[in-house]
């Protein structure tokens, strides 16, 4: 009776072991298709979400796209000036400062101190080269060349005498040569002697105009002093210096303009002469220009020299002022339509106040050059003149 009962305890025990792992595997069975149900209803939402989204935006950027289409016509236009815009001829300088500078420009100074005793020009007088201008003493000179000319004449004399003795076989041949060597030393001193008489005259070494004449009769004057001055007006250049930079670009025979400020007056011509060496102080070299004989061109005369380096003859061009400058490109404004339409541009050369587009215009194109200040993209406009 006793094992009887063991025994059903013992069962009893094991029964309800059972029912709980049956109770527990049940409970798990309940609960995963809720799980389920949970993840696939999430999952629904998202995507409804993300469609409501991409609707959304949709919808904003139609209202945006009607708002910009309703805006321009709602703005109150705004008053502007326009060019047309067509190809033209675009050249670029290099501007510098010259003179005018006479090639043959001398001053006639004296090579022997002495006193002036006569004048034989005035200024603006026209001379030759070799004219004599004007004398110094020279009685000291002429009178050792009237001694040594009355000594030629008796070595000469001398020396006629020795050579009809010599033909009759009278004397010796050493008599001869002696009476010939003092003729022709005597010969030569009076070369000699002319030489420095000539130094007592002041002789033009061109052709030119006496510009100015610094001498009084009577004066002393020394070698090195400025006394007369013959300036050649018929060949005039005009010369300047270049920075070394634009070595490369300018040849010559390049076009050129030269402006003469003060006399109004501008000349059309080309480069004459183009230096090949670099000035080491300045670092430039040199150019010249030959100037055609007129009266209005004057030595030293300032002249402002404007060389082309560069020439495009068919260039769309713009005012520079209309050209609007920002960090991601340069633009201008066009009308099309009574909308002002903003137009990126790449420029090229730029000389004063215009400037050369490369790339954004095209000829026919309608420029907007006044009242750009207040315009955007699409901003109706209304041309005046």
């Amino acid at each position: 009776m006793i094992f009887t009962q063991k025994m059903l305890g013992m069962i009893s025990r094991s029964f309800s072991v059972s029912l709980i792992g049956f109770g527990c595997i049940a409970l798990a069975m309940m609960v995963l298709p809720a799980c389920n149900a949970r993840t696939d209803k999430q999952s629904s939402n998202e995507e409804k979400l993300q469609k409501l989204l991409q609707e959304r935006d949709r919808i904003n950027q139609e209202i945006q796209a009607l708002q910009q289409s309703i805006a321009p016509a709602q703005q109150k236009a705004v008053p502007v000036s326009v060019i047309n815009l067509s190809p033209e001829i675009f050249k670029s300088y290099i501007e510098v400062q010259g003179h005018v500078d006479a090639q043959q420009n001398v001053n006639v100074n004296p090579e022997v101190s002495g006193v002036v005793t006569g004048i034989y020009v005035h200024v603006g007088q026209w001379v030759k080269k070799g004219q004599v201008l004007a004398q110094l003493d020279d009685k000291v000179i002429r009178q050792q060349l009237a001694q040594l000319e009355t000594q030629l004449d008796f070595t000469r004399n001398l020396y006629e005498r020795q050579k009809n003795l010599w033909s009759q076989k009278i004397g010796t041949e050493v008599q001869l040569l002696q009476a010939k060597n003092n003729y022709e030393n005597v010969q030569k001193q009076i070369a000699v002697v002319q030489s420095q008489l000539a130094l007592y005259r002041l002789v033009s070494p061109i052709d030119g105009r006496v510009d100015e004449v610094d001498l009084k009769i009577g004066q002393a004057v020394s070698p090195g002093m400025n006394t007369i001055r013959v300036v050649n007006l018929n060949d005039l250049r005009v010369k300047a210096q270049i920075p070394e930079n634009y070595i490369n670009h300018v040849h010559q025979g390049d076009p050129v303009e030269v402006i003469f400020p003060d006399a109004e007056d501008t000349l059309h011509t080309t480069l004459n002469y183009v230096s090949s060496v670099i000035d080491p102080n300045n670092r430039s070299f040199g150019i010249e220009i030959k100037l055609p004989a007129h009266s209005i061109f004057k030595p030293n005369m300032m002249a402002a020299i404007r060389v082309v380096d560069y020439v495009n003859p068919h260039a769309i061009v713009i005012p520079v002022n209309v050209l609007q400058q920002t960090e991601s490109g340069d633009y201008v404004f066009v009308a099309k339509q009574n909308v002002a339409r903003q137009v990126k541009v790449v420029i090229g050369k730029m000389y004063h106040n215009r400037v050369e587009i490369l790339q954004g215009l095209n000829p026919g194109d309608t420029l907007i050059v006044n009242g750009y200040q207040d315009l955007e993209d699409k901003t109706p406009i209304v041309v005046v003149k």
